[in-house]
């Protein structure tokens, strides 16, 4: 993924670019500061989960499109370790995306649900891309992520990092 990341970045193209992020039971350990980025990673304080413990994050990041465009595709990045005993039903870790405003459209996605469940420990990157409608162009919206972090007796989960990747734009 950094690879088109960096192909954007190289060509000069218009992209999304991110602001302030907002939360809700969970904390961002680097708000970003001055002028707004085109990838927009996300240190998370805390979000875990184990031994049957559910925490639920709520994110929401403001967004600027570039006049004369819309957005057709957003990818997002998670990163984390699982641990799931052999006698555990496993760990999950389930997403929602919502958008809103500016060239964003109103849509909201389904749920992407993630399972662990083999035995041991390991580290994951998962990766959403979500497919965005949209009837505006331009402006400022915000796209929201809601994670539901969920673990059964003899798991744990945790979230320690988020990558939002600016995503595909189209004219209007």
């Amino acid at each position: 993924m950094n690879v088109i990341a960096t192909k954007a970045l190289a060509q000069d193209l218009p992209s999304i670019s991110f602001g302030a992020i907002t939360t809700v039971g969970c904390s961002v350990a680097n708000q970003p500061t001055g002028s707004v980025r085109r990838t927009l990673p996300i240190t998370l304080d805390n979000i875990s989960a184990s031994e049957g413990q559910r925490q639920r994050c709520i994110l929401r990041a403001q967004t600027f499109i570039p006049s004369g465009f819309f957005v057709k595709d957003i990818q997002i990045l998670y990163k984390g370790s699982a641990t799931v005993s052999s006698m555990s039903k496993g760990a999950s870790l389930s997403r929602t995306y919502s958008f809103s405003g500016g060239a964003l459209g109103q849509a909201i996605s389904p749920i992407k649900t993630t399972k662990f469940t083999s035995s041991g420990s390991n580290g994951f990157a998962k990766q959403d891309g979500i497919a965005v409608l949209s009837t505006s162009c331009g402006g400022q919206g915000l796209l929201g992520i809601n994670i539901i972090a969920q673990s059964s007796l003899g798991s744990s989960i945790d979230l320690s990092k988020i990558v939002i990747f600016s995503g595909k734009l189209s004219r209007c």
